[in-house]
């Protein structure tokens, strides 16, 4: 199972950041939604990526 902590939660944002993806919420809503969403099916942006947290890193992939 994974948990994600500060460092997970800031890794993260910076990816969406990256990759011009939108985030709502505060720190702690975005944290407990990424880690129900990397513990069952990896977090499914709403326009072109997937993003799975593997071996203590991000996976991104795209959905086309």
């Amino acid at each position: 199972m994974i948990k994600v902590n500060k460092k997970i939660l800031n890794e993260f944002l910076d990816l969406m950041k990256d990759f011009g993806e939108v985030v709502f919420g505060t720190d702690k809503e975005i944290k407990k939604q990424l880690q129900i969403c990397l513990n069952s099916q990896g977090y499914w942006s709403g326009c072109s990526i997937r993003v799975y947290y593997r071996n203590n890193r991000f996976v991104v992939e795209s959905k086309v």
